[in-house]
């Protein structure tokens, strides 16, 4: 059996490495200048996961746990490290790290910048469950010198629609494209769960019956409803990635880093939005009409992270306020 510092040693240097190729994939993908991002991203934070992943199975089962049994000489895999740790097929974390590692083995071949809505929603989920997981194997809290907002991922709007993509880029490229996408986006459909993507996903067609219709607008000038065509479109799933159950979940994450205990339910979560306002300001929330409710944004996030830290009693004190 190894001894106990060298095991110990090999962790230190493995995090950090790990925490490193994390904070790469983000940066790279941040960038605008860089074509190359989602392939980018995929190749670090795919090796922030497996040097994260095999300094837990040294912590439980020591050095030699890394290693093939009939190969020793040669380190286990990362699907191997998931598998071993996320034991459950069903673990919303592995099936998105499963996904981001499929994309790292197929961006050896040709992959489109056009992809990158696609595979937005997990890859901004993949950060947030690193940096918890980060926190819960060694206790080590990534954003504790820096704004959590860095945890937020940006993507390029202008991208081609699909009769676009079929000219430029072919019937081939076109066809795994739309591939892509629709198994996504039954993904999405029947797995609601932050874990595994943080996406809101509204669409809206026209139906020629109007009970069929959720609502009603005229293309009149002069209607009471009438239609108005932007140019310019607000990415909802970009700028409002969260529900207000996964926002208040982040936030108490955050403070628990912080050793701070607060139980941020839907009453005290609202008793907060409702002094500050936050609910009419559009830096915080969205409301979509359709689906009557609410998604937030992750400045809201870090707001009320900071508004909690900087004064642990401040839901008391507003119920104190209100009562008065």
């Amino acid at each position: 059996m190894e001894p106990e510092n060298d095991a110990q040693r090999l962790i230190d240097k493995m995090l950090a490495k790990s925490q490193e190729a994390f904070l790469l994939a983000i940066e790279i993908y941040n960038k605008p200048t860089i074509k190359y991002r989602l392939e980018g991203f995929a190749f670090f934070i795919c090796n922030a996961w497996e040097l994260l992943l095999k300094s837990y199975l040294i912590k439980t089962n020591g050095i030699s746990n890394i290693y093939y049994k009939n190969k020793p000489g040669r380190a286990i895999a990362l699907s191997d490290c998931i598998k071993r740790i996320f034991t459950n097929e069903k673990d919303p974390t592995r099936k998105n790290l499963e996904i981001i590692i499929d994309l790292r083995n197929t961006s050896t071949h040709f992959i489109i910048k056009e992809m990158e809505t696609i595979y937005l929603p997990f890859l901004q989920a993949n950060t947030l469950n690193y940096s918890q997981k980060l926190y819960d194997f060694f206790n080590i809290d990534i954003t504790q010198n820096m704004d959590t907002s860095f945890l937020s991922l940006v993507t390029n709007n202008a991208d081609l629609n699909e009769t676009d993509i079929l000219s430029v880029y072919g019937s081939e490229i076109f066809n795994k494209y739309m591939k892509l996408k629709s198994e996504t986006n039954n993904l999405l459909e029947n797995q609601n769960n932050s874990k595994l993507a943080i996406n809101v996903n509204l669409n809206l067609k026209v139906v020629k019956n109007i009970k069929d219709a959720n609502l009603t607008f005229s293309i009149a000038k002069d209607a009471e409803d009438a239609v108005y065509f932007v140019d310019k479109v607000k990415d909802i799933n970009t700028t409002y990635p969260y529900s207000q159950k996964s926002a208040r979940e982040l936030i108490m994450n955050n403070l628990k880093r912080k050793n701070i205990d607060i139980n941020l339910h839907q009453s005290n979560f609202n008793l907060i939005c409702d002094k500050y306002n936050l609910k009419n300001n559009e830096d915080y929330f969205y409301y979509h009409t359709l689906s009557n409710r609410y998604v937030c944004s992750q400045k809201l996030v870090d707001f009320t992270t900071k508004l909690l830290s900087d004064n642990c009693n401040i839901i008391e004190e507003i119920k104190l306020e209100n009562k008065n």
